[in-house]
């Protein structure tokens, strides 16, 4: 018999690949893709039982791709990237993995909020290029977190850590949620506002929501022009919440006085829609991808497929099959 076959599908997680054959069984083979060529993915996940999965699309015609597999394990909360309905369609068993970056994305979220206020690309360049003139920088004018009014979209995991690393900062701290969160008010002193209102009055937005079809563009041209002038806006979410397009030209414009995002909507195709704007911030997906996130992502991924292999009822799991419908 074949021995079971994980394959990584997506190449950031190919660094990851010796902690998954450490934590599997002996007879499980662990291979990870390098990109994102259809070609090399069809030549290793053609007799694949299991994918792990970051941000490659997944549908109908991937998965025909690799009809053996039975199992896609997503390597964070997200699962925006695979096609739910496809993979019910096809047997296979969706799981996710929530929770486990919730300090590296909080502190990265906090960290970008930093850097556009303080100018920390701009004066780092600077310096770098052997110039020490902080006149332009200081008339430009450099802002504290304290001053700030700083607007959260979205009350998860990672919102609440956002906000508890905040509060010694001591900003004003509002945010939308579905439903307002006690808890959040009574510890952190933190207002819920309806969307439109915290869009008017937050000097900083930062978005906590998954990627559905009700948030998909979020942010758009009419938000962003709600927003007060000189304002910022955190993307460390997901891309498609933001309209790409409406945030170039509110920065263009000078309405924003800059961005700063960890996601963007075509990562696959590893281009920076923002490389020329010196207002925007982008880095490439890594708010959750600390040492200790990372530690806990493996961990937890490795014992969901432990589980799948013997035959357990997954964690975590999103879609419909079952244990039963294994090969």
């Amino acid at each position: 018999m074949a021995p079971t076959r994980v394959v990584l599908i997506d190449p950031a997680l190919a660094g990851l690949r010796p902690r998954f054959v450490e934590l599997l069984p002996a007879d499980v083979d662990v291979v990870a893709v390098s990109s994102f060529d259809d070609a090399e993915f069809a030549r290793l996940a053609g007799d694949a039982t299991i994918l792990v999965n970051a941000r490659r699309v997944v549908d109908a015609e991937t998965l025909r791709m690799a009809p053996g597999v039975r199992m896609i394990q997503m390597i964070g909360a997200g699962i925006d990237p695979i096609d739910l309905d496809a993979a019910e369609a096809a047997g296979v068993a969706v799981a996710f993995n929530p929770g486990v970056n919730t300090i590296g994305a909080a502190e990265h979220t906090v960290m970008l909020m930093l850097a556009l206020l303080k100018g920390l690309q701009a004066s780092e360049m600077q310096t770098r290029d052997g110039t020490f003139a902080p006149g332009p920088m200081i008339a430009r004018g450099i802002d504290d977190l304290a001053d700030a009014t700083v607007g959260l979209i979205g009350m998860g995991r990672i919102a609440q850590a956002v906000i508890q690393r905040l509060a010694p900062f001591g900003p004003d701290i509002v945010y939308h949620n579905r439903r307002p969160v006690p808890e959040v008010e009574d510890s952190h002193g933190a207002r819920w506002l309806p969307l439109d209102e915290l869009l008017r009055v937050a000097t900083i937005v930062t978005l906590h929501v998954p990627l559905t079809p009700e948030t998909r563009g979020l942010i758009g041209t009419a938000e962003l022009a709600s927003m007060p002038r000189g304002a910022y806006l955190i993307n460390a979410g997901r891309g498609g919440l933001v309209d790409e397009a409406a945030l170039r030209d509110a920065i263009e414009q000078g309405h924003l006085a800059g961005a700063a995002i960890d996601v963007i909507e075509n990562e696959s195709g590893g281009v920076n829609p923002f490389a020329d704007l010196p207002q925007v911030i982008v880095t490439p997906h890594l708010g959750g991808a600390s040492r200790n996130s990372m530690r806990n992502t493996v961990d937890r991924c490795t014992a969901n497929i432990r589980r799948f292999i013997a035959g357990e009822a997954l964690a975590d799991q999103v879609t419909a099959p079952g244990i039963d419908q294994r090969p």
